[in-house]
């Protein structure tokens, strides 16, 4: 995956790929495929805090186990760290396109706030 490289936090991945995943399930597994190769779910889990018999549901293939019962969510709190840790910043892109927001959209409504509290 060619990534967009910053200099303060997550590589930026390609909208064509975001666009594809149709859950944040999905997109957080497709984060964890573009991780550093030699990280593992235990490591993952000290950077971030998470809980290891947690996080192995995150990541996993499918959304439920061979009970039925369904997988987990990643939850939001974890998202800024889980991002620092893996290098890429997948699941927010796909957050962002939910909310149908673009980067501009943002910035707009970011300035106008600032003068709202002047």
């Amino acid at each position: 995956m060619n990534l967009l490289q910053r200099l303060d936090g997550p590589s930026v991945v390609p909208m064509s790929l975001v666009m594809r995943v149709t859950s944040f399930r999905e997109a957080c597994r497709a984060a964890w495929a573009g991780r550093p190769k030699n990280m593992t779910t235990a490591t993952l889990c000290q950077m971030t805090g998470m809980r290891p018999s947690h996080a192995s549901e995150y990541f996993a293939e499918g959304d439920a186990d061979a009970k039925g019962r369904e997988f987990r969510d990643m939850p939001a709190k974890y998202l800024p760290a889980f991002e620092e840790a893996i290098g890429n910043s997948f699941a927010s892109q796909w957050l962002a396109i939910q909310s149908k927001l673009t980067i501009l959209e943002a910035q707009i409504a970011e300035q106008k706030a600032a003068q709202w509290g002047k």
